[in-house]
């Protein structure tokens, strides 16, 4: 593209500023030569970018394929030590860089690698801020370019003007406004304040520091700092917590609010508060990224499945596994949340321990449940307790862990059988066989599967089972991935895995046809379909709700 002079910039020399271009371009010439001048700004800006560098190829290679956490991640760059490579994008002003990893998962508020307390043997090294996000470094570029863009213009700098000034420090600052405006649509936290870094309060890199007197000062004190009218804006409507929660900003590149893109359907929830943090914007978690990885690599590894290599989108997003994945965009703690309705055994123990519960102190019932949780945590404790209840209960027992569904052929099957069986698995693998397990994602079924048979098999050659009777204990008590119709009248079983639809209501039953759904929709409504049931119980890396909290409601 052939540069010219503009004449709105003739003190500052050619003129390198995008923006600038277009408005000259768009009131002086025709409008075919309009179009060919976008052509060429979008090639300027793909070549001011790193995205295309071969190091941030490296790093998607080895986030999406590999398994490399993005976070953890660093960069290296001539102003600040210490960056990962979310930080350095912002820094630099480069948003297609930034909008790349955060397609990528990468946490948005995440510190990362802290300073180190002590700089005595960190000589001539500039460490980032103290407790330093994306986002503050972002407004930390767009204020300091602002400020040589000043000094520049005033005659300042000498002769270092023009390699310090005018052009590099106006895309500096174009870039890093951006930046910090779309991380602050994504939900960015805006309470972050400006610290020094131990022993880096005279650093001259912090100079401008002393002169807006930005020490102490939080992301939405010094909005005004950066001279956007638009961040400015931005970052006082994101504050407000029914703004951010309606308009915040899908993960997957878009710079759409996630209603009008990945959580377009009303089954499809974006975030997840604490009931203790209702109110405070810089508590929400914020669904995993649609683009990045799919954690359930993790339930893979931990199970011996081979990995997905899929995006969250093409995996468990699907309602047919109904996993949600929240990230705590400080820490990069993914919470996972499955769509589960409780079963009438469960909410049987819940009233139980309520009933319990009553006339004890706050004391009393955290020292329970402390002591309760412990013992849960011992698996040989749980099966024990489990095969207890099987062979006390009998048929009764069975035919609540499948729920009370008529559709069950497990209140036929030996308690004895069914909680030897479970004695024979491995004690951190083993659990409750379910024949109606509609609501258990592909991947768990097929492994559960063959765990179970495996552990019937050896079970048999345990007690001894020999000949006929041991072939009608095995055929009688075999787990099967096929699930039977939801429709009390049909049950038929399915020829393929998953291969029956379930109630895009509650999830947790499947019909082999629309006309079976119809028919026995009365009978449904009433078990499954009812307020209530589609309740949530977390899985997984970290707790949702307390067991303290949903036993004392």
């Amino acid at each position: 593209m052939q540069r010219l002079s503009c004449p709105q910039l003739k003190s500052l020399g050619s003129c390198d500023n995008l923006i600038c271009w277009k408005r000259y371009w768009q009131r002086r010439q025709p409008k075919e030569l309009w179009t060919q001048l976008n052509e060429d700004v979008s090639a300027i800006k793909r070549a001011n970018t790193s995205v295309r560098s071969d190091s941030m190829k490296q790093i998607i290679h080895g986030v999406m394929k590999e398994g490399i956490n993005v976070d953890i991640v660093s960069f290296e760059d001539t102003t600040f030590s210490g960056m990962n490579c979310l930080q350095f994008a912002t820094l630099r002003g480069d948003v297609q860089m930034m909008e790349q990893l955060i397609k990528m998962g990468a946490a948005l508020d995440i510190e990362a690698l802290p300073p180190p307390s002590d700089l005595a043997n960190h000589t001539g090294v500039v460490m980032k801020p103290k407790g330093c996000t994306a986002l503050l470094l972002a407004v930390n570029g767009a204020i300091t370019s602002r400020n040589i863009m000043s000094i520049v213009a005033n005659g300042g700098m000498g002769g270092m003007g023009g390699m310090f000034g005018g052009n590099q420090a106006r895309e500096s600052y174009e870039g890093c406004v951006e930046c910090a405006i779309q991380l602050v649509r994504l939900g960015a936290d805006t309470s972050v304040t400006f610290q020094f870094p131990p022993g880096g309060k005279n650093h001259p890199i912090y100079q401008s520091w002393h002169v807006w007197k930005l020490e102490g000062k939080s992301i939405r004190d010094v909005a005004t700092l950066v001279g956007s009218d638009l961040f400015e804006k931005t970052v006082e409507e994101f504050s407000a917590m029914e703004h951010q929660l309606e308009n915040v900003n899908c993960r997957c590149g878009s710079r759409l609010p996630w209603k009008q893109c990945h959580a377009g359907k009303p089954t499809d929830p974006y975030y997840l508060t604490d009931k203790d943090d209702e109110k405070d914007v810089s508590k929400i978690k914020w669904r995993y990224s649609p683009m990045a990885p799919c954690h359930c690599n993790t339930s893979n590894s931990r199970l011996g499945l081979p990995e997905t290599k899929k995006i969250y989108f093409k995996c468990c997003w699907d309602e047919t596994a109904h996993r949600e994945y929240y990230q705590c965009d400080k820490t990069s703690e993914i919470r996972v949340m499955a769509r589960t309705a409780v079963t009438p055994m469960q909410r049987e123990a819940m009233q139980f321990m309520q009933e319990m519960l009553k006339g004890k102190s706050e004391d009393e019932i955290n020292a329970l449940m402390e002591s309760t949780q412990q013992m849960m945590k011992d698996p040989k404790f749980l099966i024990a307790n489990r095969c207890k209840i099987v062979r006390e209960g009998g048929a009764i027992a069975l035919k609540a862990i499948a729920s009370d569904n008529p559709c069950s052929k497990l209140y036929s099957w030996d308690p004895e059988v069914y909680a030897g069986v479970m004695e024979t698995m491995d004690a951190n693998l083993s659990f409750q066989w379910n024949d109606v397990h509609w609501a258990l994602p592909k991947a768990e079924l097929l492994k559960w599967t063959e765990e179970w048979n495996e552990a019937l098999e050896q079970y048999c050659d345990n007690t001894g089972l020999t000949g006929s009777e041991r072939e009608d204990v095995i055929k009688l008590h075999t787990a099967s991935p096929f699930a039977p119709c939801g429709n009390v009248k049909c049950c038929k079983l399915e020829t393929s895995v998953k291969q029956y639809s379930r109630c895009s209501k509650c999830y947790n039953i499947a019909y082999c046809s629309s006309a079976c759904q119809k028919e026995d929709w009365k009978n449904h409504k009433q078990k499954w379909c009812k307020p209530g049931t589609r309740e949530r119980q977390t899985t997984g890396i970290s707790s949702g709700e307390s067991l303290t909290q949903m036993l004392t409601k």
